[in-house]
């Protein structure tokens, strides 16, 4: 049995009232299993208007698979997909029907510390070839039409490797795992810069970031915490160039300043409030994510919630 297990056996409890702190570490037994529901609402943002509304629910049944002193082994199984497109056309209503049903029971293995806090996914290869071979019966079930081609290749992009798996398309565990490894104090602003991840990979992107203790519930043994993180503006212009380039290899640089013009002032903010139990399960969180321009913003709100 690990230290962090005898640990949580004899009771070290993560909210000190004496002092006002609470320390955001898990304390998860071997085989323990919850499940989350999970819902993520996306929207454009013109000129005050909004479009393209979609909202994905879903199930999650997060296991610990392993426990030892260095770190938990984790996997989330995917499951129960629903959906609502607004009022998107049917072929594209059936398009998300057809590739929710072939991702129904999905498989993400991943490795935290000690204290929760996320290091890898575990079973990066597994995935790959998982939604390489969703790719393959997506584009055989529409009679391999170019355009539903590029859909399905634009939709499963984030599933290519290691690193597009790990910062682009596994948000709801980042998400889950936000305030894990630290300790705070009630009603004390903590602030710094990290090196966040972007599409382009891992420590590119400066990033300030803010994260307020807000209430504790001695009564409930959980806490309310919240946090705000807003990447640097002059990195976010670069790191675009650089995504631009990469994608569009023969254009000139007067044809990427154009683009960069039409792009606009650039922004990418996320907001986090979660609500956490002593042994360090999230009850509840609610992450509010804009990423986008002046011109054109793109909003994510993503609800987990225990069952």
């Amino acid at each position: 049995m690990s230290s962090l297990m005898l640990l949580s056996q004899f009771g070290f409890a993560q909210i000190n009232m004496e002092d006002s702190t609470v320390r955001t570490i898990a304390y998860w037994d071997y085989k323990e299993v919850n499940t989350y529901q999970i819902s993520l609402e996306t929207f454009d943002v013109i000129s005050q208007d909004t479009s393209n509304w979609n909202k994905i629910s879903y199930l999650v049944d997060m296991e610990i698979l392993d426990s030892t002193a260095a770190n938990y082994e984790v996997s989330w199984t995917y499951r129960d997909f629903s959906f609502d497109l607004g009022e998107r056309d049917s072929t594209y209503q059936y398009f998300i029907y057809k590739m929710l049903s072939i991702t129904e029971g999905s498989l993400v293995k991943f490795r935290t510390d000690e204290l929760g806090a996320f290091q890898e996914v575990t079973n990066v290869e597994e995935i790959s070839e998982f939604y390489k071979k969703a790719a393959d019966i997506l584009k055989t079930t529409f009679g391999n039409i170019p355009q539903i081609n590029e859909m399905v290749d634009q939709t499963f992009k984030n599933y290519r490797n290691k690193n597009s798996i790990e910062t682009q398309s596994i948000k709801d565990v980042l998400q889950f795992l936000n305030f894990h490894g630290a300790e705070y104090k009630l009603g004390e602003e903590l602030s710094g810069v990290i090196q966040s991840a972007n599409i382009l990979g891992k420590d590119r992107l400066e990033t300030q970031v803010y994260v307020l203790l807000e209430e504790i519930f001695p009564e409930d043994n959980d806490y309310r915490i919240i946090s705000f993180s807003e990447a640097n503006s002059e990195q976010l212009v670069s790191e675009t160039e650089l995504v631009l380039k990469t994608m569009m290899p023969n254009a000139t640089e007067e044809e990427i300043g154009r683009l960069m013009a039409e792009v606009g002032e650039l922004s990418n903010t996320v907001e986090n409030i979660s609500v956490i139990h002593g042994w360090g399960w999230p009850i509840y969180s609610k992450e509010i994510r804009n990423t986008g321009s002046n011109q054109k913003m793109k909003v994510e709100i993503r609800t987990i919630e225990i069952l």
